[in-house]
């Protein structure tokens, strides 16, 4: 079974390069241009990963933020459980242009698996959301004790 990554990016062709490596590699991408359309997305599907850009329109769910606090607004509601069927601790990417010191440093303090600065190579890209497939595929067959 596919693991299905959403991507939240409002410029497709930002995100769009990666779609077919990745499915090549196992994941369904499903992608949503803002805040709206990302929750959406994470309350009807079984999202296993999330790759985000920090800025993005943040639409109606996500309030009066303007589209540079976009990422971490959604982070955040995330990590509190506020938005359902999501599970709070999953794997996050953030995936970004975006130079914003202080964004970066609220993100990194909420549990994100990676934050890949672009531009940055195709291959590293591939190879850090394989790694964390890997990853988390390994800590779902551990035994519960």
């Amino acid at each position: 079974m596919k693991q299905k990554l959403l991507f939240v990016e409002d410029e497709r062709w930002g995100v769009s390069p990666y779609f077919f490596e990745l499915e090549k590699n196992g994941f369904e991408c499903i992608l949503a241009q803002n805040g709206d359309e990302a929750v959406r997305s994470l309350r009807t599907n079984q999202i296993s990963l999330i790759s985000m850009d920090i800025m993005f329109p943040p639409g109606k769910v996500l309030g009066e933020v303007p589209p540079i606090n976009a990422g971490l607004k959604l982070l955040e509601m995330i990590r509190r459980g506020k938005i359902r069927n999501c599970n709070p601790n999953i794997d996050v990417i953030i995936l970004t242009a975006v130079p914003n010191f202080e964004i970066e440093t609220q993100i990194r303090k909420l549990n994100v698996s990676a934050y890949l600065k672009k531009p940055i190579d195709f291959s590293t890209v591939i190879e850090t959301f394989s790694a964390i497939k890997k990853e988390s595929l390994k800590n779902e067959e551990q035994p519960i004790k």
